[in-house]
């Protein structure tokens, strides 16, 4: 499903695959009979979401997901009431009002990313948004239905 989210978005680190349509890759799959691991990669094209910009994104939405959570938006441009531009969240469950950030090591390091992420967040704070922040570690394990509780709490109101 990686590969699939790093076919359609813009993550790739091969430039000719990335922001493919995902018709190509059906049409690849489809011609490409029964090779071996055509099935697995017809059943993974399901979870395929186009616009994912990193494999963390897919691995966090993943695990939401499988966890019986509703499928988030991905990467969507947000606005304010009065039309103020928010930001651009990782994933959003924009009725509830909630994001969800995914913080890799990246985003401390670089001190300018690291303010940006901080303003961005309290743009949302100040429109009415609850920012839910996670990192590597919150993906697995007891970490991980630690923050599938915690998000469908969130979501629940």
């Amino acid at each position: 499903m990686a590969v699939g989210d790093a076919l359609c978005g813009s993550w790739s680190p091969w430039p000719e695959a990335r922001e493919r349509a995902l018709t190509d890759i059906e049409e690849h799959l489809a011609a490409s009979g029964r090779a071996r691991g055509v099935g697995s990669g017809r059943r993974a094209l399901t979870h395929v979401r186009i616009g994912v910009e990193s494999p963390k994104e897919t691995e966090l939405r993943l695990l939401l997901v499988r966890a019986g959570l509703p499928e988030p938006e991905i990467n969507t441009k947000t606005y304010d009431g009065a039309g103020r531009y928010l930001g651009k969240p990782d994933l959003r469950y924009p009725d509830e009002r909630v994001s969800i950030e995914y913080e890799g090591d990246e985003h401390r390091r670089d001190p300018e990313r690291w303010r940006r992420d901080i303003r961005r967040r309290e743009r949302f704070a100040d429109a009415g948004w609850r920012t839910i922040r996670v990192t590597d570690a919150d993906l697995r394990g007891a970490s991980g239905r630690e923050l599938v509780g915690r998000v469908r709490r969130v979501l629940s109101g």
